[in-house]
């Protein structure tokens, strides 16, 4: 399972290891949705035995920002998933694809959906992460 971890939003990605396939699964609201009970159904339901988090790599090397939110969220989910395997993927532009691979959407509701984007680049993230493994 791919996130692609927004304070806001988490775009949630599956993945099919033996295809080295992925695709958009969901976008968790945390606003109106409890972030680790959903992840725990997610996993349980789907039998999920490996993250792949998106982390947002500066050029230079330097922490700061998102970086150590998502640092911090990692933290978390080790802790709330003790055992499992977690996995960071650069997601260095995976937004900017998304949002060019749901250019067809009118601009209109792009603005209303970000939820459809969130999922794309955590599908986006979750295929680098197959694709750098072979």
């Amino acid at each position: 399972m791919a996130l692609d971890y927004g304070e806001h939003r988490v775009g949630v990605a599956f993945g099919d290891s033996e295809l080295k396939m992925a695709f958009s699964r969901e976008t968790i609201d945390q606003k109106t949705t409890n972030l680790f009970e959903r992840l725990d159904q997610l996993v349980r339901l789907n039998k999920i035995d490996e993250f792949v988090v998106g982390m947002p790599y500066h050029p230079d090397g330097r922490k700061d920002g998102k970086n150590v939110v998502v640092e911090a969220f990692i933290k978390d989910l080790t802790l709330r998933f003790p055992g499992m395997k977690i996995h960071t993927q650069d997601e260095s532009y995976s937004s900017v694809q998304a949002q060019e691979f749901t250019s067809y959407m009118s601009k209109k509701k792009k603005q209303k959906n970000k939820a459809i984007i969130d999922r794309t680049a955590a599908a986006i993230i979750l295929q680098r992460w197959f694709d750098e493994r072979g």
